[in-house]
């Protein structure tokens, strides 16, 4: 177990849920040593992440017998959040038993296993809580001839497209979209390295759980962490856009040795200290609705062309109901807006983070988009060396289909 300290402002954010308890650790004297060794306390607590990001404590009691009398474990969870998946949670708590019983003599970590299938703990997606939209809906897609490829994540299928050789150049959309959404960008770009573009889990052709507590700004973060860990991606230029940098900058402060470069168009990395009228209007409507017109959203806001009744469809297309769109209604909601909203916190780590590196940065701004346009001050602040705002005019939001190749032309101008 790798034992942390979490800071005072993060405890503060969380509030904290008993999950296990023990009153008469002591009947094993061996148990109550071993884990007093291992927690390096005898009475007090130790805290750790799990695989799941999750922070959770372990917490001794000593009722002066020498040794550690009663335990507790509990999970942190965001104060104004529900609890994560509880697939997680078990996980989690095997992961804790597992340990347990490979510190502790007298105990064996097989027998773990076996009572958790007696109980019929099953520390993976229950049946039917993941939606796969059907394959048939993405046939025939206009300017989009890449084969889907596929890689599993947490038991969940991430999809990606990709095209060219070299170093990567990794693509990351945002919301309501998914990798249709580079298509312009695709071909230029993989002149000069191997483009890779994933789906987010909930859109496009990747997995869509069903309940809303699946999704979180953690829980994208380590999806996305754990797609670059499978094709262990190296000398990454980051291209994002959206929710793509609202996740792409994280990974940035997280993982620094894979990436060479980054490009942020339309998009930022709030901390909580508010955000632009235009954004809270679109929050606030998209908490309204019980679906969302993916095709009508996008085209409002594109400046230089209309999408053809085929490029509408194919917006459309990885989301068969409302019932498939359960990430692209979550993710307007998970933004921080307030200093106490969940991810507010993290972001705040990870911008002090970032403001220690200095791989090149390049700004790609579609002029005319207001929702955005406040974020180059404070990507300015972050990134003081970086270079531009390269300004495309006419162009709004998804800067990728009102000009993507004018995007790329300066993104090769300037990086390649």
């Amino acid at each position: 177990m790798n034992w942390v300290t979490p800071a005072a402002e993060e405890l503060s954010l969380l509030r904290a849920d008993p999950l296990l308890w023990e009153q008469e650790l002591d009947v094993r004297p061996e148990v109550a040593e071993a884990v007093e060794r291992a927690a390096g306390l005898r009475a007090g607590k130790v805290y750790w992440r799990s695989r799941h990001d999750h922070l959770y404590s372990l917490e001794l009691a000593d009722l002066g017998r020498g040794r550690p009398s009663m335990a507790m474990l509990s999970g942190y969870w965001d104060r104004y959040e529900p609890r994560p998946p509880e697939h997680e949670i078990d996980a989690d708590l095997l992961d804790a038993m597992q340990w347990l019983a490979g510190i502790a003599p007298g105990l064996n970590p097989a027998d773990v296993a076996k009572v958790a299938r007696f109980a019929g703990i099953q520390p993976a997606w229950p049946a039917g809580s993941v939606l796969r939209t059907p394959d048939a809906r993405f046939a025939n897609l206009p300017g989009f001839p890449y084969e889907p490829r596929y890689a599993e994540i947490e038991g969940l299928r991430m999809a990606w497209v990709e095209q060219g050789a070299g170093d990567p150049i990794l693509l990351l959309h945002g919301e309501p979209t998914w990798s249709y959404l580079y298509r312009h960008m695709i071909p230029p770009l993989a002149a000069a390295g191997r483009v890779i573009v994933p789906d987010l889990i909930g859109f496009g052709r990747s997995d869509k759980p069903a309940a809303p507590n699946a999704y979180s700004y953690k829980s994208h973060v380590r999806w996305l962490r754990a797609f670059l860990d499978a094709l262990d991606l190296r000398r990454i230029t980051l291209v994002c856009q959206d929710w793509g940098g609202l996740l792409g900058l994280r990974l940035l402060a997280q993982q620094p040795e894979r990436f060479a470069r980054v490009v942020a168009m339309n998009t930022g990395l709030p901390d909580g200290r508010g955000m632009p009228g235009a954004f809270l209007k679109w929050r606030r409507f998209s908490q309204r609705v019980e679906a969302l017109d993916v095709p009508r959203l996008i085209q409002n806001t594109l400046k230089r062309r209309p999408l053809s009744e085929a490029e509408a469809a194919a917006y459309a297309s990885p989301f068969p109901s409302k019932e498939y769109q359960t990430g692209a209604l979550v993710f307007p909601r998970l933004v921080p807006i307030r200093l106490d909203h969940p991810g507010a916190y993290d972001n705040r780590v990870a911008i002090d983070r970032l403001r220690g590196l200095s791989l090149p940065v390049l700004l790609v701004w579609g002029e005319d988009d207001p929702i955005t346009t406040p974020a180059q001050k404070a990507l300015r602040s972050i990134f003081p060396h970086a270079e531009g705002p390269v300004l495309i005019p006419n162009a709004g939001h998804f800067v990728q289909e009102d000009a993507g190749e004018e995007a790329a032309r300066a993104i090769l101008s300037s990086c390649f």
